[in-house]
């Protein structure tokens, strides 16, 4: 007698295919030696594990961009992050969140009321200057008014150079393994962006995609995409720091 397959276990069946020959790129990277130890992938100085710090955007009261479906950016960007953590941390990695649940980082206790967004920004920004030598990277789905506008997208601070290749090495990833039609570069962050401009450590602000696009929006939703974009967002990171200054 032969099984039957619904539509829905067809489709789980191609996202364990999609994401097979990812997870056997993890192994072979973790199992793999090179010149550079695997407990030095993520160095700051030789020896010396980097922190990563990742830091969801928006949060609480603050949704961030919302898709018409009713999706909410704070939600995606928490979710991605925290996949994001589980993989660095199977790698070897020591992750810190800036945010592991759905908050603003305002003081309730102060005279919040206009200021909540003003104080968390410096809530972040007080956590990445706590670990001076952390990798920061923050997460979050773009929108624009026109829906036709889609593709990961990333930022890097100014502040130190090692940023710029992170950068490069997250978008270069991304169009080889997930998107091949994305035409996106990346962009210095020269102004308007607080966090980037603020911290000194290499940052790097990940805009996963458009929420304003309804098909792209329906992929940030679907957690086997999200897999997909964590894993090669965590590749590429380790990937990165090997020649990273």
């Amino acid at each position: 007698m032969h099984k039957k397959y619904t539509p829905y276990s067809l489709c789980a069946l191609l996202a364990l295919l999609l994401l097979l020959p990812l997870c056997l790129l993890a192994l072979l990277l973790l199992r793999t030696p090179t010149k550079t130890s695997a407990k030095d992938l993520l160095s700051g100085t030789e020896g010396t594990d980097r922190v990563i710090l990742l830091d969801p955007g928006h949060g609480g009261e603050d949704a961030g961009a919302i898709a018409a479906s009713g999706a909410l950016e704070k939600d995606l960007n928490l979710q991605t992050a925290l996949l994001l953590r589980d993989l660095l941390v199977a790698m070897g990695r020591e992750v810190r969140l800036t945010r592991s649940t759905d908050v603003l980082l305002y003081d309730p206790q102060s005279d919040y009321v206009g200021h909540k967004k003003e104080q968390d920004l410096a809530s972040r920004l007080r956590m990445a200057q706590e670990t001076p030598d952390a990798l920061f990277v923050s997460i979050h789905m773009n929108a624009y008014p026109e829906s036709r506008y889609r593709g990961l997208q990333v930022w890097y601070s100014p502040n130190d150079p090692a940023s710029a290749l992170y950068a490069l090495g997250v978008q270069e990833k991304i169009r080889t393994h997930l998107q091949p039609e994305n035409t996106r570069r990346v962009k210095r962050a020269d102004g308007g962006i607080y966090l980037m401009e603020h911290v000194t450590s290499p940052a790097l602000l990940i805009e996963c995609g458009f929420l304003s696009n309804p098909e792209e929006a329906a992929s940030l939703c679907d957690p086997a995409y999200r897999q997909q974009l964590a894993l090669l967002i965590a590749l590429s990171l380790v990937e990165c720091a090997e020649n990273a200054p």
